[in-house]
């Protein structure tokens, strides 16, 4: 399937999903200005995307790093930021315990290997779980979905960054 086949499939189990959960790996890590505008594009996309949907976002980047970007505090956790307290990831647990048997979209952007227990791990594992529960994994790299999940999946082989930001 082509990524603009991809995107209009997203956009179309987006408006239909009852709960959202996008992981943000390092793929969305600021390294310049021309990067940073893509970032910012990129960024400003997902969460019109999301508009007005029961959303949550998981990061393995820093919290200010998607703060600055629009996103809001009350519905994100950075578990390898200082600065995440024992409320804010059982917040997170609670919310993602109230997925199940809902129409939900799992948004993996840019994740790699080097904390796969944050966002890898668990959202296949919710894509398992839930019969209503769709991923989508979006990375220039590691892209791949295991074969359990083949009718779970999508694989997308991009750089999740310029995914987000050719969103139109």
């Amino acid at each position: 399937m082509e990524v603009s086949e991809i995107r209009q499939e997203l956009k179309e189990k987006l408006a239909d999903a009852e709960k959202v959960l996008i992981g943000i790996g390092t793929e969305w890590k600021d390294d310049g200005e021309e990067r940073d505008k893509a970032l910012e594009k990129a960024a400003s996309f997902l969460l019109q995307a999301v508009d007005g949907k029961d959303c949550f976002v998981i990061t393995t980047l820093e919290a200010d790093a998607l703060l600055k970007r629009g996103f809001e505090k009350t519905h994100m956790v950075a578990p390898l930021d200082v600065s995440l307290t024992e409320e804010e990831w059982d917040g997170y647990m609670k919310w993602l315990a109230g997925t199940l048997n809902r129409k939900t979209v799992l948004l993996e952007l840019g994740e790699n290997f080097l904390h796969p227990t944050i966002i890898r791990w668990p959202f296949e594992k919710t894509a398992l779980i839930n019969k209503k529960a769709h991923l989508y994994r979006v990375h220039k790299k590691f892209y791949q979905i295991t074969d359990e999940l083949k009718e779970k999946a999508t694989a997308v082989q991009e750089d999740s960054v310029l995914f987000m930001a050719e969103w139109e």
